[in-house]
């Protein structure tokens, strides 16, 4: 009888020892911390900067950034490092969509960071690297994260999009754009249904969120959790 307790209270122990395991690593997917950076957002117009070591985590499906004493709840919108020339943090996951290659879209694991190099845009998760070209990066809504020179179509003028920034578009409500270069964010009001975007490859209708490349035209998937990851 002593040794068939002591066996079930070993068995208990390793139980408890492998969930620990398990739920440690969870939660390490699920925690990016990042240490003696200073980074900024845009929220509406207005530019909110963050300095020191921030600790991002999502529980519950809501991505919450830590920040001494303070918990910032996150959405799609880029993190930007001010301390790192070109680079960005996307706290959610997002879609790279890739329009010349028949509109195939990967996902882009939430803390992944972009950044340009020598001209390139590079995406890093963790220890995977990939170069992005001729795509743009989605969140599955409202939000449109450009890597190349695009050019932006609202009520029939113009924006000169440079790489690593983004257009928010609300249908038949308004158009908020930030400008990576000049560090600068606009607030266009528009009841548009046909503000769109175009490169040399592609164009995307913004308002209705396709895009076209070729003679092919598709709607964009919005369930971006359902997309292979671009790291497997």
């Amino acid at each position: 009888m002593k040794k068939e307790n002591i066996f079930k209270i070993l068995m208990v122990l390793v139980l408890i020892a492998l969930i620990v395991v398990v739920s440690v690593y969870i939660i390490k997917l699920d925690t990016e911390e990042i240490e003696n950076h200073s980074f900024y957002q845009y929220f509406g117009g207005r530019k909110i900067e963050y300095e020191g070591a921030l600790n991002i985590t999502q529980k519950e499906g809501i991505t919450q950034l830590q920040l001494q004493n303070a918990n910032i709840q996150l959405d799609s919108t880029p993190v930007y490092y001010e301390d790192i020339e070109n680079q960005v943090l996307f706290p959610e996951d997002m879609a790279l969509v890739i329009p010349n290659q028949n509109g195939q879209m990967y996902k882009i694991n939430r803390f992944t960071n972009v950044y340009q190099k020598d001209d390139i845009i590079y995406a890093e998760y963790r220890d995977n690297q990939n170069e992005l070209t001729n795509s743009f990066i989605y969140d599955g809504n409202d939000l449109y994260f450009f890597i190349q020179n695009t050019v932006l179509t609202v009520d029939g003028t113009n924006y000169e999009i440079p790489p690593l920034s983004y257009v928010i578009v609300s249908y038949q409500n308004s158009v908020e754009i930030y400008n990576k270069q000049q560090d600068t964010y606009e607030i266009i009001p528009s009841t548009s249904t046909n503000v769109t975007a175009s490169t040399d490859q592609y164009s995307i209708n913004l308002s209705l969120d396709s895009m076209k490349y070729g003679e092919k035209e598709q709607l964009l998937l919005k369930r971006v959790d359902t997309l292979k990851s671009i790291n497997t």
